[in-house]
């Protein structure tokens, strides 16, 4: 693993049990009663020194974090990340969902079949389980080139 893909792994690992990411509780530009695992992706990259950090335009000059259902869709640019076929510690897992409330789910890969991400059925609390590699699941995954 380079330094930059052990980073991401430890970062995100020092986030589980979390719960500033919950779905009741404000973070930065995102308010309360909303879900947030994209946002956890995008500070944990970015907390592990991840340039750029990820985005996709909003409006014309702004960007923004990208969704899950962005991660998610290989149309869909996100500068600095491959698309990948085999799963490796430190990428991007996302899976798209029409949810009433998301456009699916994202998490950070750590380990072989493992992931870290903002758990919806615990409320935003940050976990580490199998998500993305269970039966019936077909995520997208998304490298950092440096």
């Amino acid at each position: 693993m380079s330094k930059i893909t052990e980073r991401i792994v430890e970062v995100a690992k020092s986030k589980v049990a979390s719960t500033d990411w919950k779905y009741d509780t404000e973070k930065d530009e995102f308010g309360k009663d909303t879900n947030k695992c994209n946002k956890f992706v995008y500070d944990v990259l970015v907390e592990a020194g991840v340039r750029p950090p990820p985005t996709v335009a909003k409006y014309v000059v702004f960007t923004r974090p990208p969704t899950a259902g962005e991660w998610a869709d290989p149309k869909v640019s996100i500068k600095g990340w491959l698309q990948v076929a085999d799963a490796q510690p430190g990428d991007v897992a996302a899976e798209a969902h029409a949810y009433r409330d998301a456009t699916g789910h994202v998490a950070i890969v750590v380990g072989p079949k493992e992931t870290v991400s903002a758990s919806a059925p615990l409320g935003g609390v940050i976990v580490q389980n199998d998500w993305g590699f269970r039966d019936g699941q077909e995520p997208t995954f998304r490298r950092y080139s440096e």
